[in-house]
């Protein structure tokens, strides 16, 4: 059986309440009437009704105190102002604070029936609101972040001490080890995630529109420009704005943005008008930040500004108790879409995965995992279900007396890392801005890991 729609009514006066009560059963609503504002404050602290009527005028607590009340209370409640006509004013203004709407006495059953309909349709959307901003905090809460090392405890520590504030935070670590689903679980954390979180990946457009689509600009300021557009940073007013690969940034964008993070001003491109915005930063790298300012390419004042909070999330294969946990949780995610009935992974698979050096970290543990599912012959993932290099003792990481654990990481690492280079390269003719899509680089990070491995791509062509 259908709930009946729960009205709450408060007025102080006894004809005006009852009559209100009728009308509302005869709706087919279940009133709750209250002549005492502090009666029904005290129902309000243990009930969410669908709508509330409230007199504008009465003793204790008038219409607009009860309004201010609702919304700390029952924020999903839209709250509907009775008002005789010498206070229509009064209702006009509890409106603009927040009530839902008003009701002009005397009135009769249709105008309530109209009114309590709309406000059935408002109810609905803010519940749902709440549904969806619900959905997204599930999806970035820590459960989704996996990880039980000391490492990963002490940053989640972190996310909860900071997400609060409107501090910006600088998140380092290589590639793959999930710096954007840190900053998304951040945003959803934090005062602003009713706004919007706005990445931007800070190598992936090249400079000259780069500067558009981070400020806006106006019609006709460049060939192109046929209207005004405003930009990634204006869209982010009120929330979040993430930039990831933020060391790829060209030295003038940096000047620029230093600038707008410092007065909260923009300006777009081709315009003169200073435009107010109110944006947190987050920003990621995978880049040796110290190297970068040694040799310029990366402003101290800038890096200083975005770096008021540092989050550096470890390699996976510096936090090993993570890797099994990992691997499950992929497991669970990839069967869900899958007819296969695997119930894990066998001593063997475990080994290799934890001794195996991950260049890749997370995201190629992923791509490990789901080959696993889509390959695995029985209900249990064995080696012969992995890729050939990981069932190779040469790329775990080697025991040897010669050399200290960290020289052996770093070999085992560029090792993997130029294998993986010629092959992308190969597989792609020498065509860099191919491989470089696949590989998930900008061209510029890719033609630094070439020189980097003296490789030419010119000899797969």
């Amino acid at each position: 059986m259908k709930r009946k729609l729960q009205i709450l009514i408060i007025d102080d006066e006894p004809e005006m309440l009852s009559g209100c009560e009728q009308i509302v059963s005869l709706l087919g609503a279940e009133p709750i009437p209250f002549s005492q504002s502090r009666k029904a404050i005290k129902f309000l602290e243990e009930n969410e009704p669908d709508l509330i009527f409230c007199d504008l005028l009465m003793p204790d607590f008038d219409g607009m105190q009860m309004l201010e009340i609702c919304q700390k209370l029952v924020p999903n409640s839209p709250v509907i102002i009775f008002s005789a006509y010498g206070t229509i004013d009064r209702a006009v203004a509890a409106m603009k604070l927040g009530a839902f709407d008003f009701l002009e006495k005397p009135f009769n059953i249709d105008a309530m029936k109209i009114i309590i309909e709309k406000g059935q349709k408002q109810r609905a959307l803010l519940t749902e609101r709440v549904h969806l901003l619900k959905l997204l905090e599930d999806k970035y809460r820590f459960d989704n972040i996996i990880g039980k090392s000391l490492a990963m405890r002490e940053i989640f520590e972190l996310i909860e001490s900071i997400s609060n504030s409107d501090v910006n935070i600088l998140i380092t670590g290589e590639s793959g080890t999930g710096k954007e689903l840190i900053a998304r679980s951040i945003h959803a954390r934090s005062k602003r995630h009713n706004n919007a979180f706005v990445p931007v990946n800070c190598g992936a457009l090249p400079e000259n529109l780069f500067e558009a689509e981070l400020f806006g600009y106006e019609k006709g300021s460049f060939t192109g420009a046929l209207h005004n557009k405003i930009g990634l940073l204006e869209y982010a007013d009120g929330g979040t704005f993430f930039l990831d690969e933020v060391c790829e940034l060209p030295l003038n964008l940096q000047t620029k943005l230093l600038r707008t993070l410092q007065d909260q001003k923009l300006r777009h491109v081709g315009g003169n008008e200073l435009i107010q915005v109110n944006v947190r930063i987050i920003s990621a790298t995978n880049r040796n930040v110290q190297q970068l300012l040694q040799n310029e390419s990366l402003r101290k004042d800038f890096y200083y500004r975005l770096n008021v909070i540092n989050i550096d999330i470890p390699p996976l294969r510096e936090r090993k108790e993570d890797i099994q946990l990992l691997a499950k949780h992929f497991l669970d995610i990839f069967l869900l879409n899958s007819s296969k009935e695997i119930i894990g992974f066998s001593d063997e698979v475990i080994e290799i995965l934890e001794n195996y050096s991950w260049p890749g970290n997370v995201r190629e543990l992923e791509n490990v995992i789901e080959r696993a599912v889509t390959l695995a012959r029985n209900n249990t993932i064995k080696p012969i279900d992995l890729p050939a290099h990981l069932q190779t003792k040469e790329n775990s990481v080697a025991d040897s007396s010669k050399s200290s654990l960290s020289e052996i990481k770093q070999k085992t690492i560029r090792d993997v890392e130029k294998n993986y280079l010629i092959s992308i390269l190969k597989k792609n003719s020498g065509n860099v801005t191919k491989a470089a899509a696949e590989a998930g680089l900008t061209r510029r990070h890719l033609y630094r890991l070439i020189n980097t491995y003296q490789l030419n791509p010119s000899d797969w062509r």
